[in-house]
């Protein structure tokens, strides 16, 4: 199932980020909580999971950038895809990839009308 994440999805999340070329897991901090509480609620950022047998098994972020040319069209930038390491080549990602580009194809048409 692909979704955008939620608000208890943080540490698989972090854990998952192991697998893009992180080293560690950050500690707990409050600055840590505080990013994550900004990325949930940020209205145009969109962090995308694909869920198997309830494990979080790869991911990408689509944020949706506000823009002054192409007619004030947004745009959207795409980052941090991430496969676990024993589930790829499954097209985890490609449908994360493809549920970003709904989301942008969605935002981007209905802000520029």
């Amino acid at each position: 199932m692909v979704r955008e994440a939620n608000k208890k999805d943080l540490n698989e999340i972090l854990q998952l980020y192991l697998y893009l070329h992180e080293e560690n897991v950050p500690g707990d901090t409050e600055h840590l909580r505080n990013t994550w509480e900004s990325i949930v609620n940020d209205t145009n950022h969109h962090l995308i999971v694909c869920e198997v047998d309830g494990k979080i098994v790869a991911s990408c972020v689509c944020v949706i950038i506000p823009n002054l040319t192409r007619s004030v069209r947004p745009y959207a930038f795409v980052e941090n895809v991430v496969t676990h390491g024993e589930c790829r080549k499954k097209g985890y990602a490609t449908a994360c990839l493809d549920f970003a580009k709904r989301i942008a194809g969605d935002i981007c048409e209905y802000r520029s009308v």
